[in-house]
């Protein structure tokens, strides 16, 4: 670990534990993954070395805290086992992994999901409600525009790439901070737009890359193979995911503690999407098409918590909000998926 790194631990680890110190340490061991491409196919994130300095640099470095430590930093807002980093790997730099910086650069946006166009502080809101089954931080609550500081950190360097100098990175105010970067005042970086840059960049590596229908319908005994051979030694036989210390070191999938019937990773496939080109965790693309769109559909047709969005009626929920691929609402085992779901924010403080 280089000098920089064990500063930012430390950081991190001002107020916890021993037995947090522990975990922390070893989830932010997430952040050293092979990417399974070829070096420079994809633009780098900047390294620890480009930190800026003063205030905005210590927001940074709380912003990484709370994205690869969100269950221990931020347990009022997250209701389940999960952390940022889950879904967003290698601390949200990982091409082809939802990586932080192409992220920020596609805020604000229309979401069909609410119905409006949502700055990036709504986005990661979302992220709270849905994929941590939590309570959403309020507008500039210091989490959210920490979180919001180290994706525009990223999303300056990466953009940039060798010339980034975060001395010359103009700082915003809380409130541009976490509007996103795809508007037009957006302070690009002179060294980026002096090479040639574009106000509307291409942003490699962006989200989960689609991948083609199956030749075959999705198939839940096919996906539990592909679970129990290449999933279960991580998530375990039950997806109950994996602790050490009563921490998350490997994530639920399905059950009371995983993400809710509202998050996008619900949907087969988006799932598929997720898994053929991230895992098993290392080796993206080890799978084929065909076992990703099958295990996704095993992982999906299990209980987990309820979309916050029920107002009482699953009918209308699955009307009003799922289709397509998503399962809720369907039957599965004489079951109906979404009738004996678990709750949303268990452990939300009193």
């Amino acid at each position: 670990m280089n000098r920089i790194s064990a500063i930012m631990l430390g950081l991190s680890l001002a107020g916890a534990t021993a037995a947090q110190a522990v975990d922390t340490a070893k989830l932010a061991i997430q952040e050293e993954l092979p990417v399974g491409k070829v070096a420079g196919d994809y633009p780098p994130a900047p390294g620890w070395d480009k930190l800026p300095e003063g205030e905005f640099g210590e927001k940074v470095i709380r912003g990484y805290n709370y994205f690869v430590n969100t269950q221990a930093l931020a347990p009022e807002f997250v209701g389940n086992g999960l952390n940022c980093v889950n879904c967003h790997m290698d601390a949200g730099k990982k091409e082809n992994a939802a990586p932080l910086w192409a992220a920020y650069m596609s805020y604000p946006a229309f979401r069909a999901k609410n119905n409006k166009i949502n700055t990036y502080e709504e986005r990661i809101q979302g992220c709270f409600l849905f994929s941590m089954n939590g309570t959403p931080p309020g507008h500039l609550d210091p989490a959210l525009v920490d979180l919001s500081a180290y994706a525009y950190w990223l999303a300056q360097g990466t953009l940039t790439g060798e010339a980034f100098d975060p001395a010359d990175m103009v700082i915003p105010s809380d409130e541009d901070l976490v509007k996103g970067g795809k508007r037009d005042d957006f302070p690009f970086m002179p060294a980026y737009l002096e090479a040639g840059g574009s106000k509307e960049p291409a942003l490699p590596g962006r989200g989960y890359p689609v991948i083609d229908e199956p030749a075959q319908a999705p198939d839940i005994a096919r996906g539990k193979q592909v679970y129990e051979q290449e999933c279960s030694v991580c998530h375990g036989a039950n997806g109950e995911g994996q602790k050490v210390n009563d921490r998350y070191v490997f994530p639920p999938l399905w059950g009371p503690d995983t993400y809710n019937w509202g998050a996008g990773m619900q949907r087969v496939n988006t799932a598929a999407y997720f898994i053929h080109q991230n895992m098993p965790l290392g080796q993206p693309g080890k799978l084929t098409e065909q076992q990703a769109w099958d295990v996704a559909m095993y992982l999906d047709t299990h209980e987990r918590p309820q979309d916050p969005r029920n107002q009482g009626s699953l009918e209308e929920t699955v009307e009003q909000f799922h289709g397509g691929h998503s399962q809720y609402g369907k039957e599965v085992n004489g079951s109906v998926l979404g009738t004996a779901s678990y709750p949303n924010h268990p452990n939300r403080p009193q």
